[in-house]
């Protein structure tokens, strides 16, 4: 039968349709117009990867049968191009393979150059007669095969078979070619996929690897967002009933779970890893407990010199050192345990910082000795930083203003809860703002439109108290909101954050409890979260076992 171009037509037609849902079925779509439009009952479908070649389907139009059986595959197993070049004698896929050329018989049977072994178990496995075929290589632009498709038994009116005459081998070396060209696009959309995810992939763990303490999180959120993502479309009631995510969209929030922190690449490792309050680059308690050593050694200094000069009984002048060196050393406790974040300072806290903050002592060496010209140029009155000078012992110093940042021991010490300060806060929430110009920055194909959004959202909060918008939950997608518990849960299961110990499983979800009333969360996938125990799922796989105890699921409601 000739092909013609209404013919044509209605096959485009099916390929443009097929084509936006799933590449295979195209191609099947294009094998079974060819079967039928030139009288042709079958094919064996190979395709190669990577130098290997592996039967992907089989049509057999006498038989109805396209399923490839596990018999089948045994028949037809995969083979690399060193295990075909090694045989003296080949099949008629791998010499289309090898060679990259037409292969032709009008009687598979008594063919001697070729190894038909498979086909003729398979003819014994089917009840089939497997005569005549035609191997078309299928050969890309860059002159790579994509794959191999061996037609067999062209016939006749009668339904004989017959050898393929040139004007079908001209027919279906044309189709072959439109099947090649579904196959480029599929590999080319494959390796994109491919390299998108790697290169996002590559991201997320540079950001990671950024910080000893975060290494996880980056990994860690997309799957407890997959999670609760396929709790919430399993759903047959409630509020959450009718959501459902294609393919698509499924897609595009897994990406935006890998990049919603790629804006912390800006920020500072030290503030993200800030574990207490005086932590730079260093943790500066240390210049702050020098500070009360020289003050115990000034006191022990006086006591020997009162006791020279004999002011006073030795018995009065040791209860004046010894109360004077328990008072510095009750005053530096607390000072040190103001620095770690675990508490919340009280006013009381903070006046008490205040009025030890005015306690001085002598420096006797020049302070703009070894300063960077940064450092230097911080310093407004340099001639007053000459020895011998005044220091306090918690100290606030215009120098220590650098650029957004505000090191000052005295205001860092004061911060109420936690380790970070107003202008540390900024920067860290700053990284979302980054994030959102970054990711529209990319170009993103139409299926991973939502990207930006649901990776951007991620700090947002139901009652529009979040950042960086002030979204309400009406205003945020589904899949934002799953993104924003997910992140939430791994910051508060994780074990490997200098600023805070790991927590029980039951504390996690108390905390999360109060967030859900408080407005934080939404409500509705919360529930699915608990009902649907994602939270145990993820835990007896990614959590210490110390972390897991006993959980009643209605407690946490």
């Amino acid at each position: 039968m000739v092909i013609n171009q209404n013919n044509y037509k209605d096959l485009l037609s099916v390929i443009e349709n097929l084509m936006t849902e799933e590449y295979t079925d195209a191609i099947f779509a294009v094998i079974n117009f060819a079967l039928t439009t030139t009288d042709t009952d079958g094919c064996f479908y190979f395709t190669c990867s990577d130098n290997f070649l592996n039967l992907e389907g089989l049509t057999i139009r006498s038989l109805d049968k396209t399923t490839i059986t596990p018999e089948i595959s045994a028949l037809f197993p995969s083979r690399s191009i060193n295990e075909i070049r090694a045989r003296k004698i080949r099949t008629p896929e791998e010499i289309c393979f090898l060679n990259k050329d037409l292969v032709k018989t009008a009687n598979l049977y008594i063919e001697k150059d070729l190894n038909s072994s498979a086909y003729l178990s398979f003819d014994e496995l089917s009840s089939y007669a497997t005569v005549s075929m035609l191997g078309i290589p299928l050969i890309g632009h860059k002159d790579n095969i994509l794959g191999v498709i061996c037609f067999v038994n062209n016939q006749n009116t009668s339904g004989r078979s017959i050898s393929f005459s040139t004007e079908v081998q001209n027919e279906l070396t044309t189709l072959c070619r439109l099947i090649t060209l579904i196959l480029e696009n599929k590999k080319s959309n494959e390796d994109y996929s491919r390299l998108l995810e790697s290169f996002i992939e590559v991201l997320a763990r540079a950001i990671d690897a950024k910080s000893p303490y975060t290494g996880a999180h980056c990994q860690r959120v997309p799957i407890i967002t997959r999670m609760l993502a396929t709790a919430a479309i399993e759903q047959n009631s409630g509020k959450l009933k009718d959501f459902n995510m294609n393919e698509d969209d499924l897609y595009a929030l897994h990406i935006a779970s890998w990049l919603h922190d790629c804006g912390k690449i800006t920020t500072p490792e030290y503030v993200v890893d800030k574990a207490s309050k005086l932590e730079g680059i260093f943790n500066r308690i240390h210049e702050i407990r020098d500070r009360f050593e020289i003050l115990r050694r000034d006191a022990h200094i006086r006591y020997l010199q009162k006791r020279l000069q004999n002011t006073d009984s030795q018995e009065n002048l040791q209860t004046e050192f010894i109360e004077t060196v328990k008072k510095l050393e009750d005053d530096f406790a607390f000072i040190a345990r103001c620095n770690i974040g675990d508490n919340r300072l009280t006013d009381e806290d903070v006046e008490r910082l205040q009025k030890l903050s005015k306690i001085t002592y002598t420096r006797y060496f020049n302070r703009m000795l070894g300063l960077s010209w940064s450092e230097r140029e911080r310093i407004d009155n340099p001639d007053e930083q000459s020895a011998p000078g005044t220091e306090y012992l918690l100290q606030n110093r215009p120098d220590q203003h650098v650029g957004i940042y505000n090191y000052g021991e005295l205001y860092n010490l004061s911060t109420l809860k936690g380790t970070i300060n107003k202008e540390e806060r900024e920067k860290i929430n700053e990284h979302i703002v980054v994030t959102i110009n970054m990711l529209k920055a990319l170009p993103f194909p139409k299926e991973l439109r939502n990207v930006v959004e649901y990776a951007g959202a991620h700090h947002e909060r139901v009652d529009g108290k979040g950042y960086p918008n002030g979204l309400k939950g009406s205003q945020m997608s589904v899949p934002a909101k799953i993104m924003a518990i997910a992140d939430i849960f791994e910051a508060l299961t994780a074990s490997d954050r200098p600023y805070k110990e790991p927590k029980k499983l039951s504390e996690v979800l108390t905390i999360m409890q109060d967030m859900k009333n408080n407005g934080h969360i939404d409500p509705d996938l919360y529930e699915i979260f608990i009902n649907s125990k994602v939270y145990m799922e993820y835990a007896l796989q990614y959590l210490k076992s110390s972390q897991i105890d006993e959980i009643k699921p209605e407690d946490y409601l």
